[in-house]
């Protein structure tokens, strides 16, 4: 099984590209590997049409399609959707039935009523809007703190940011440095890249923390990165 997010990567932020979503699918038709496509970040475009769907290239069936309220509305609703054969629809639902007898009806009503709603549309622009200005932020401060000292290509869309450090920097000890000023991040490690590789993710951070938060990672780099010599 290949389970990816083809949108706004989860940490990268980056966009599967089309001759890449082509050999995937020859690939996997091959060898008869079905594809999970988890696709939360695509309706968060900052601009102009959301990326297609790998599913929207699938001739054969082999991709199950997933989405969710949880990075675009309501995180606490636990709601999201799937686009797959009827057989498989069928045989995960009686699983989800067995674990947790499933969903309450509520939170899945009041989804489907935002989602018919003339709300829904206006909320996705408000959402595009915010997630942009706080990654400018998030940018901007980056660049104005620590110049030259990080590598990283700056997404159109998702909740991430993700750096590669110039200087050669355990990402181990520079979290701890972080936290100690009370600043938190994703180490690189922790996706199975090498160690020298940051997440920041931006969507829920304050407007207001966003620039010192990020003046208080720059400390922790310059310490980390002296205390490596």
């Amino acid at each position: 099984m290949v389970f990816l997010n083809p949108n706004f990567q989860n940490p990268t932020g980056t966009v599967l590209k089309k001759e890449r979503r082509k050999e995937l699918l020859e690939v996997a038709s091959e060898l008869g590997l079905p594809i999970v496509e988890d696709d939360p970040f695509s309706l968060t475009a900052y601009e102009g049409t959301p990326p297609s769907a790998l599913k929207s290239i699938d001739t054969i069936g082999s991709i199950l399609y997933i989405g969710s309220f949880s990075k675009i509305a309501a995180s606490g609703l636990r709601v999201g959707w799937m686009v797959a054969p009827n057989r498989i629809i069928t045989r995960l639902a009686d699983a989800r039935q067995q674990m947790d007898f499933g969903l309450s009806v509520i939170p899945q009503q009041i989804a489907a009523q935002f989602l018919k709603s003339s709300y829904f549309e206006p909320h996705l622009e408000r959402l595009r809007m915010e997630l942009r200005f706080k990654r400018d932020l998030v940018v901007d401060a980056l660049n104005r703190e620590l110049p030259g000292l990080l590598d990283f290509s700056i997404p159109n869309g998702g909740l991430h940011l993700w750096c590669k450090l110039v200087p050669k920097i355990h990402d181990g000890k520079l979290l701890e440095e972080a936290i100690r000023r009370g600043v938190i991040f994703v180490p690189g490690s922790v996706y199975g890249s090498a160690s020298g590789f940051v997440r920041f993710t931006f969507a829920r951070a304050p407007v207001a923390e966003i620039t010192e938060g990020i003046k208080l990672f720059a400390e922790a780099v310059l310490d980390s990165w002296v205390g490596s010599d």
